[in-house]
């Protein structure tokens, strides 16, 4: 697995920027040059600029994995029009920044309790199994957990009951970490696919050991 510790946007919270999966990486389009060829690289995948409520966070609204892009019903028209070029995209009836509110991998979807029944009904209709909880205190599920298709890693106060339904439902083996010398909120530091992974520049040496060794699965 590729390892880089960058910054995107001039900010550490690198992973407030990127969408991506295996194959697949949706990034600002005032991205610098640098950093939009260290994703490329680090992850291996095709990156397209594009916006989500026209704004630059784009895993605060949007979720991906392999198969579909998850986004929020409010997403504009002309935004849906450029995703669609490259991947399906299945509307979430919700307002909410739901890139916070969900962690989803090929198998699973972790889903915040703030998300109604008709989300995880939603959700299951792509073929998803569907886990409906908080973890770690926090409703931010979004927020707490990076999941690839190899491994997740989720914000280290979380139980072990529910690291225990996060790895039932993704199907997939993780850990727990920080990073940027100590945030828990974990995906707002981390970009990750089953190939690299892109740390804050203020990760830590130990913080990216364990970052790999949970996503290694």
């Amino acid at each position: 697995m590729e390892f880089k510790r960058t910054r995107v946007m001039g900010s550490s919270y690198v992973g407030l920027f990127a969408i991506t999966n295996d194959k697949l990486c949706f990034v600002p389009k005032g991205i610098e040059e640098r950093a939009f060829k260290e994703i490329k690289e680090t992850l291996d995948v095709k990156v397209v600029k594009t916006s989500l409520y026209g704004s630059s966070l784009l895993s605060v609204f949007g979720k991906m994995n392999n198969k579909h892009i998850f986004l929020p019903a409010q997403t504009t028209p002309k935004e849906i029009e450029e995703i669609e070029k490259e991947i399906e995209v299945k509307l979430i009836n919700t307002e909410m920044a739901l890139g916070n509110l969900i962690a989803v991998n090929d198998n699973g979807a972790v889903v915040s309790k703030t998300l109604g029944d008709s989300v995880i009904k939603e959700l299951q209709s792509a073929g998803l199994e569907v886990t409906h909880t908080n973890v770690a205190n926090v409703d931010v599920v979004g927020s707490s957990i990076v999941a690839t298709s190899k491994g997740f890693v989720m914000n280290p106060n979380s139980s072990e009951e529910e690291v225990k339904k996060v790895q039932a439902t993704l199907n997939v083996k993780g850990g727990f970490s920080t990073a940027n010398t100590g945030d828990v909120f974990i995906r707002n530091s981390v970009i990750a696919n089953s190939k690299g992974v892109l740390a804050g520049d203020l990760t830590t040496g130990h913080e990216l050991n364990h970052i790999d060794e949970a996503l290694e699965g």
